[in-house]
């Protein structure tokens, strides 16, 4: 800054002004400060006018330099003989899931929805038990025992956190809703396909309840109660909806009310649900059809009808992809046009229809679905499946070897390759179903009713399904959804809406970062580098000083995706909570 005269004659004025570069040229701007007055005329009162002027001027520039410096906070050298005098750290990386929450607009779907008593209470509350799902899940015993150490968070009675899972759990539906036209508006979720799997939560019980059930574990936990969830999942990877059924329920039932909800919930007319074996069977594809969707699902050959089997594996109709250079064939594939007889309920004119006859009416029709059934061969499928096949013999043999230890009611996984009767004398091998189930080692197929699809776009959609298994594997081991501290129906419901809620933002921030750099970071990594990010508080409060550490090139990254203001290296109390969002204040009660 500088004091220069500028106008003509009698007009001529005095004023601070500055120059700056223009970026990436050799050019300056000059910027008008200040006018302080006519030249003329201050001249005459003042003749050191210029000089004292000149003088403010280099003071004025050297507040500015100060100002843009850090502040120095006076660290005294002392003995550390009490709590008191040590630097408190706060977690900082939850300010990405309070931006998320904004720009979901979950903050204003909990204030509309929540009574008008203490909202702002259990919107905090929330909050804060998504945040430690997402970063440290715990139980709410020891959420509430960490909340202190976040930043901008404030810690209520611990009875709180346990009223709000009954809130959540009477939100649930319309905490769906909302989510599912924030991520239709957000995210590039495209046409109706919707993923869907089953899987089961088991408590460290064996007490059963309204949800709590013995029934089949998916964890091999057959000795605890369990619950059951059904996980509808869009192209993206993003959750669309669940449904928790009791632990005794089969996974074929559960599709059924699945997608009936989905439909009436999200008005879709037409959804192709793409599914596992574990769903295929004729009562869901017929509901699908009957209903007017479409399926894609995995189909197993050795289970199918003679005719599918004899055509699969007849030589001819493939088609071939050879490998370059050496004329091995790698990969080949092959179409079976296919009439799928269901039974499908009558109408009602259909039933009024029916002619008078005694004994119980109709309920019943066999239709006859049209279906391809693509099937594939690849080479290296074959050492995979040879190889599983062999160590499930190798396990059948050591069965026989010890037949008192063989039940005869048990014939599936490596028993279904022994022969034996009821009371296990003359135990075998099977050889002629190991030879026959060694038929089927190189192939693999899929069924769908939409019959415009080539068998590589089948494939393409169908392989979109790891990603809902990779959902379940993230609910289990990076939020740790089984529900072993909660009891009762109402706080389980309410327990897997907050394990919801954490996989969709989870699954959202994979996706902003994945559009916005192209990098794929696991869900662990990203919990990770949130959960390390802290800020120290150099001085005493409120006149203290925040310095990041534990920020990892992860966390910048999710910062970015974000859209969030950069980090300083040294920060006010201000500067910090404009570019977090997070007030420490509330850290302090106040």
């Amino acid at each position: 800054m500088y004091v220069t005269v500028s106008g003509s004659g009698e007009y001529r004025v005095i004023q601070f002004v500055e120059q700056h570069r223009i970026p990436n040229t050799k050019k300056k701007k000059t910027k008008v400060i200040e006018t302080v007055g006519n030249y003329e005329k201050m001249l005459a009162e003042d003749p050191d006018i210029m000089e004292k002027l000149r003088a403010e001027a280099k003071k004025r520039t050297q507040e500015k330099k100060n100002a843009k410096q850090p502040a120095q906070v006076e660290i005294k050298k002392e003995l550390l003989n009490d709590i008191s005098q040590s630097h408190t750290s706060y977690h900082i990386g939850h300010s990405v899931i309070l931006q998320m929450w904004k720009d979901l607009a979950i903050d204003t779907f909990f204030a509309k929805h929540l009574a008008k008593r203490y909202p702002r209470k259990v919107q905090e509350a929330i909050f804060s038990l998504v945040l430690h799902r997402m970063l440290v899940p715990q139980s709410i015993r020891a959420t509430h025992r960490d909340l202190p150490f976040y930043a901008g968070v404030r810690c209520y009675h611990k009875d709180l956190y346990y009223q709000v899972l009954d809130v959540l759990d009477e939100l649930s539906d319309d905490l769906m809703n909302h989510l599912y036209k924030q991520f239709e508006q957000k995210t590039e979720r495209s046409g109706p396909v919707a993923y869907y799997d089953v899987t089961t939560f088991s408590f460290e019980s064996v007490q059963a309840g309204e949800l709590r059930m013995f029934g089949y574990s998916k964890d091999h936990k057959n000795n605890e109660v369990q619950v059951v969830m059904g996980l509808l999942m869009d192209n993206q990877g993003i959750p669309i909806s669940y449904q928790l059924f009791p632990g005794n329920t089969m996974d074929q039932r559960t599709l059924k009310d699945t997608v009936s909800e989905l439909k009436q919930r999200y008005n879709m007319d037409k959804i192709v649900i793409v599914a596992d074996r574990g769903l295929n069977c004729k009562d869901n594809l017929a509901m699908l059809v009957e209903k007017g969707h479409d399926f894609v699902i995995s189909y197993s050959l050795k289970k199918a009808p003679a005719y599918i089997k004899e055509v699969a594996l007849n030589e001819g109709d493939w088609q071939t992809v050879k490998a370059e250079g050496q004329g091995k064939v790698y990969y080949r594939s092959k179409i079976i046009e296919y009439l799928l007889d269901v039974k499908v309920e009558l109408t009602e004119e259909e039933r009024k229809a029916l002619p008078k006859r005694p004994g119980r009416p109709r309920k019943y029709k066999t239709i006859q679905i049209p279906v391809h059934i693509h099937v594939t061969w690849e080479a290296k499928r074959a050492a995979k499946d040879r190889k599983y096949r062999e160590k499930s013999v190798e396990k059948a043999q050591e069965a026989v070897d010890q037949p008192s230890k063989l039940k005869s009611s048990v014939k599936r996984g490596r028993n279904q390759y022994i022969h034996f009767d009821a009371d296990t004398e003359g135990i075998e091998l099977d050889e002629a179903k190991i030879q026959e189930q060694a038929m089927y080692d190189d192939y693999y197929a899929i069924i769908t009713n939409q019959l415009d699809l080539t068998t590589a776009e089948v494939i393409g959609t169908y392989c979109g399904l790891w990603q809902i298994e990779e959902s379940f594997r993230v609910l289990k081991t990076d939020l740790r959804s089984r529900p072993v501290f909660v009891w009762t129906d109402a706080h389980i419901r309410g327990h897997f809406v907050l394990c919801f809620l954490s996989l969709c933002l989870m699954r959202y921030l994979q996706y902003r970062v994945k559009k916005s750099t192209g990098l794929s970071i696991s869900c662990d990594a990203l919990s990770q580098s949130m959960d390390e990010a802290i800020v120290t508080a150099l001085g005493h409060y409120p006149d203290i000083q925040l310095v990041p550490s534990n920020i990892s090139q992860t966390y910048l990254t999710i910062q970015k995706a974000m859209k969030m203001p950069e980090l300083l290296t040294i920060m006010t109390r201000s500067e910090f909570k404009k570019i977090t969002q997070l007030d420490l204040n509330k850290n302090y009660n106040l």
